[in-house]
C-alpha cells in the first residue's frame, strides 16, 4: 500500500480539523487540473507530431533509397548448358 503524498496529508488534515476549508481551495484545484489537462494535450500533440515526422522521414527514405530492390549483380552468372 502506497504511503499518503503531502498533499493528500495535507487535504486530509484539513477535512479532519474544526476550522472551514480555505475559500480559494477549490479554485486552485480547478486551476490545477487546467494545467493538468493543457500538459497533457500539449504532449499529446507533441507526440502524434513526432510520429507524423518519423513517418514522412522514413517515406522518403524509401523512396530514395529504394531497400525493396535488390542489388545489381556484379557478374554475370556463369551459364551451364
Amino acid at each position: 500500500m502506497p504511503l499518503p503524498d503531502r498533499k493528500e496529508r495535507e487535504v486530509r488534515r484539513m477535512l479532519d480539523g474544526v476550522q472551514p476549508l480555505p475559500p480559494e481551495l477549490g479554485e486552485r484545484a480547478r486551476a490545477l487540473g487546467a494545467r493538468v489537462d493543457r500538459r497533457r494535450r500539449v504532449l499529446r500533440r507533441c507526440g502524434w507530431l513526432l510520429l507524423l515526422l518519423v513517418v514522412l522521414a522514413l517515406v522518403v527514405w524509401a523512396l530514395v533509397a529504394d531497400p525493396w530492390s535488390t542489388a545489381p549483380p556484379e557478374t554475370t552468372p556463369p551459364v551451364s548448358w
